[in-house]
């Protein structure tokens, strides 16, 4: 059974030939380049592209590329077969032995703009021939590819993009789809530094161990100098993907910076001037931001959309629990103008919350532990009439939003309560309720309700120790939640509060 590679990964070829294929959504070009030990051509003669189909070696064969290293010209130590494309395509390659039987599979998902891509490297090894998947590309395209590797190119290479050429928000409002496609840009041009600095530091060992196989060059001003080549090698290779991720960062903080202040409240950091303007309807909320410190300082807004099917928990006990509740809280209410709050509060922990929030409240605030059971009751029972009455009558009227806020779980709510919970999620999406549940994620309480409850909700966590595995690439992310500055928590409230109420 064929292996599926992945960057940086190798293995011997036995076959006498081989033949490299891609297919992706665009069309593509393949290539090859013939190369010595520094990765550079010969002669224009070691390129092999649709106007020179064939080199000694190496050939075009329809939509293939064959390879049979024996033949090739004398001095050649590796084969890079390439490919180029009008734009940034996924792309999956396939190597096959000259009968057909399927070697290895490759797949590539460019994440930094780059429109060429070096897919695979037949090597030799001492006296043999391996094959190695490597997955980086060039954003200028296969005229950058063939200058990186001493072919001389007429064309000019395409200038890098600059901040001019950041996306205008005038044509369209920004939204929770376009920040999730940023921090899709951020995830891919992540994996792509993480891909490369591994591709370079399998070549330093591959070149290290190289230049010791042979006794008679492992010693001595020789073999300095090939350990220091095979250090330069890599150094190259590692500036290279850092200067690509640093670009791509300044590139999406300075979309970010644009975008922002002309994001709706829900979604917009809290400096931005659209807090002081009437409140605007939103398709998601800001829950907090992304970094890779180690990455560089991109911070990227992580988003959730509306209506939310799942009830967001914060947890924890404590003052920075209920900061996090609070800015959830103030861009719910923001994402819907003219929707209520309800708070159940025994615990006591949200007191600025219950004053300042007073415009927008559906009735008196929970603070007591009697009133708890006939409030959850009461609202679960009006959301399912709401619901039965929009399943059988199409022109009944859509109630407005509702934000329920639970603090202090599970203590102060029986049994009974969280059943009253349950039935209220089952109906949010239908009915525009999002429910913000502070309180203990300790999941040794010994009620089922309350475990069904935990493990349907969206955790996040009160401090910044969290980690979030972005769904494209799989990269590790240090997630920061989203709160209020301490100074502006209370002018903010009563400031948005008052507007929404007057909607």
């Amino acid at each position: 059974m064929a292996v599926e590679f992945r960057a940086g990964q190798n293995a011997p070829l036995a076959a006498p030939s081989v033949r490299f294929t891609a297919t992706a959504p665009v069309p593509v070009d393949l290539c090859a380049l013939v190369v010595d030990t520094h990765l550079k051509v010969a002669s224009s003669q070691d390129v092999v592209f649709y106007n020179q189909p064939n080199t000694a070696g190496v050939r075009l064969d329809g939509n293939a590329l064959v390879v049979e290293p024996a033949r090739l010209r004398p001095g050649a130590e590796k084969v890079l077969c390439v490919l180029g494309a009008d734009r940034v395509t996924p792309v999956d390659t396939a190597l096959t032995d000259g009968a057909g039987t399927l070697l290895t599979t490759f797949r590539i998902d460019p994440a930094a703009g780059e429109t060429a891509l070096l897919c695979w490297e037949i090597y030799r090894r001492g006296g043999d021939w391996k094959i190695r998947a490597l997955g980086q590309g060039y954003a200028g395209g296969l005229a950058e590819l063939f200058r990186a590797h001493g072919v001389e190119v007429d064309d000019p290479a395409p200038a890098a993009p600059s901040v001019a050429e950041v996306p205008s928000p005038g044509d369209a409002a920004p939204s929770f789809e376009w920040l999730w496609k940023i921090f899709e840009d951020s995830s891919r041009s992540a994996a792509a530094y993480l891909s490369a600095f591994e591709y370079a530091q399998h070549r330093l060992d591959d070149d290290l161990s190289a230049a010791v196989a042979d006794p008679a060059t492992r010693t001595g001003p020789a073999a300095e100098q090939a350990r220091a080549q095979a250090h330069r090698r890599c150094q190259e290779l590692l500036s290279a993907a850092e200067t690509r991720h640093r670009d791509d960062s300044a590139r999406l903080t300075e979309e970010l910076h644009v975008v922002d202040a002309a994001l709706p409240a829900s979604l917009a950091s809290w400096e931005s001037p659209v807090w002081h303007a009437a409140p605007a309807p939103s398709d998601g909320i800001r829950i907090g931001d992304l970094s890779a410190p180690e990455r560089g300082s991109l911070r990227v807004p992580l988003c959730v959309p509306l209506p939310m099917l799942r009830p967001l928990w914060i947890d924890g006990d404590d003052a920075a629990a209920r900061q996090v509740v609070t800015a959830l809280v103030l861009r719910l209410l923001a994402a819907h103008p003219g929707s209520q709050l309800d708070i159940i509060d025994p615990s006591g922990w949200f007191p600025e919350l219950r004053e300042h929030a007073a415009p927008v409240l559906a009735g008196p605030p929970v603070v007591e532990i009697g009133g708890v059971t006939p409030k959850l009751k009461g609202l679960a029972d009006n959301a399912e009439l709401e619901t039965l009455a929009a399943s059988t009558d199409g022109a009944s009227t859509q109630r407005e939003a509702r934000v329920l806020v639970l603090a202090g779980l599970p203590h102060g709510y029986s049994s009974d309560d969280l059943v009253q919970v349950l039935r209220l999620t089952q109906v949010a999406g239908a009915q525009r309720i999002s429910i913000v549940i502070a309180g203990s994620a300790d999941t040794v309480v010994e009620d089922p309700a309350f475990r069904m409850l935990h493990e349907n909700s969206q955790h996040l966590p009160a401090t910044a120790e969290g980690h979030f595995a972005d769904p494209w690439t799989g990269s590790d992310w240090h997630f920061t939640p989203d709160v209020i500055p301490a100074e502006a928590v209370a002018v903010l409230l009563q400031r948005v509060t008052a507007k929404l109420g007057a909607v």
